[in-house]
Formats: C-alpha cells, sequence, structure tokens
C-alpha cells in the first residue's frame, strides 16, 4: 500500500490532532478528554476547552449531550474523522523530554550519599504507584465486553507500554542505587 502523505492543516495544531484522535475512540466529556489524554500527552483545561470549541466551531466535532446541564458531550463527526485518517499517515514529531528529576540526577556527584538515594528512592516510589495505577486499569479492561475491549484496545496498548516503562524505570533505579553505593564506598 502505498501512503501518500498529506501536509497537516494550518489551521490546526499538534493537540487538535489528538483531541480529535482521542473521540474516535468514543464521545466524551472535557473531563474525560483530559483523564485519557494523561496516559500520554501533558495538556491542562485551558489548553482542551478552547480547542474544542475551535474544532466545533471548524465543524469536526459536535455536542452531542449534555446530561446534568452542565459537562457536554463531544463526538467527533465524519470530516473529523477524515482529518484523523490523513493526520496518522503524517509524520509525527519526536518525543519531547522534560524531566527535572533528570536534571537533579545530573548533580549527584555534587550531593552526600543520602541525598542521592532520597532522590532515586523518591523517583522509585513514584513509578511504583504509577505502576500499581496503570495496572489496575489495565486489569479492569479484561472485564468490558467485547465491543468495548475493541473500542479501547489502543488504550490497552499505551497502559501495557506505560507499565513496561515503570518496570524499566524501576530496574534503573534499583541499578543506581548499587552505582551510589559504589560511588560513596570509594
Amino acid at each position: 500500500m502505498k501512503v501518500i502523505l498529506k501536509r497537516k492543516d494550518p489551521m490546526m495544531n499538534t493537540i487538535s490532532y489528538v483531541v480529535l484522535a482521542m473521540l474516535v475512540r468514543s464521545p466524551l466529556t472535557g473531563y474525560d478528554l483530559k483523564r485519557f489524554l494523561n496516559l500520554f500527552w501533558e495538556a491542562h483545561h485551558s489548553q482542551i476547552y478552547p480547542t474544542l470549541k475551535e474544532l466545533r466551531k471548524q465543524e469536526l466535532i459536535e455536542i452531542v449531550d449534555i446530561p446534568d446541564g452542565k459537562r457536554k458531550i463531544y463526538d467527533i463527526t465524519p470530516a473529523g474523522k477524515d482529518l484523523v485518517k490523513e493526520w496518522v499517515f503524517t509524520k509525527s514529531h519526536a518525543p519531547s523530554q522534560k524531566d527535572e528529576f533528570l536534571a537533579k540526577v545530573f548533580t549527584i556527584s555534587a550531593l552526600d550519599r543520602d541525598t542521592s538515594k532520597f532522590l532515586i528512592m523518591e523517583r522509585k516510589q513514584y513509578y511504583q504507584e504509577q505502576l500499581n495505577e496503570y495496572s489496575k486499569v489495565l486489569n479492569s479492561l479484561s472485564n468490558l465486553n467485547k465491543e468495548e475491549r475493541r473500542k479501547n484496545f489502543g488504550r490497552e496498548l499505551i497502559l501495557e507500554r506505560k507499565i513496561r516503562l515503570c518496570k524499566e524505570e524501576l530496574s534503573w533505579c534499583d541499578w543506581s542505587e548499587a552505582k551510589i553505593e559504589e560511588y560513596f564506598a570509594e
């Protein structure tokens, strides 16, 4: 299959495409959208709601329900689905990385043994909590019916990736603790 890559629409930024992609699976409230986005994208409500407003203006999404009179449920339109299908074939940007912890690790040679160990222990605790949470959510997906499991297949893949990354990070923390002991024993 030959794929022709089209240029991204200049009116659309990456978060717009990501929001559309989230709605391909099922209609969502802005709150639910933020919750699911957190699996792989850092976005704040201040970005999500203006994006939803702009996507509605472009007729790429629509409001399908306001059950409690407060929270709107958004769904993707056929034009939005077509745009997502085109976007999937465009080249993705390299993943961004901002990790304050790694900047702190960079200074470890200037720290004492206990501070260095604390730094790693804190990171270890964070990733253990993340691992527990992702595992719990992934396990809950196995209880869904076949149709819901199909809708959540991408989410399942992402959760499994997150679990594997957490385990690798925890393994690195264990390795780092041993290296710190060696470093300060010299």
